[in-house]
């Protein structure tokens, strides 16, 4: 009879030391479920008002042929310029719009580019001033054209001036 109240109190420990096993287990559990099930922060919405709205992807039109312009220096000589450009957009539409109205764009930028400074053309300043007017000019005839720019930004692919 000592042996079997021996016996029955060591069930009573074990099963104490696997009842407190169970409970650590299920609340870690518990713990980690919520941790992991929590939406991150920069997913949720602000609640100040509505977020942006996702940017679209940026999409690029080249202007070919490349432009082709003659010009004089400071001491009277005959230079030449060859720009190719690609203007960049978020909307499809806006490329269509510089497919249709190419003509008087190419143009445009001829005349511009015409009566450039061959030293500032020489600085990486006197590039980006070009491709700044280039931008300004894009814009400009699309909202004659059509009501609405939205050329974000113009990149030279190629340049060269002799």
């Amino acid at each position: 009879m000592a042996d079997k109240e021996e016996e029955s109190g060591k069930k009573g420990p074990n099963m104490m030391v696997l009842i407190l096993g169970a409970v650590i287990l299920l609340g870690g559990g518990a713990g980690a479920a919520f941790f992991l099930m929590k939406p991150a922060a920069d997913t949720e919405v602000a609640e100040d008002g509505p977020s942006e709205p996702p940017r679209k992807e940026a999409l690029y039109h080249g202007i070919h042929p490349p432009l082709l312009v003659n010009f004089l220096d400071e001491r009277g000589k005959g230079r030449f310029l060859q720009a190719s450009l690609e203007v960049m957009t978020r909307d499809q539409q806006v490329i269509e719009h510089i497919k249709n109205h190419g003509p008087v764009i190419r143009n445009n930028l001829i005349l511009a580019y015409g009566d450039i400074n061959y030293e500032a053309v020489t600085t990486r300043e006197g590039k980006n001033a070009m491709l700044e007017e280039a931008l300004t000019e894009i814009n400009r005839i699309l909202e004659t054209e059509t009501g609405e720019g939205g050329v974000e930004a113009v990149y030279f692919t190629n340049l060269v001036v002799q």
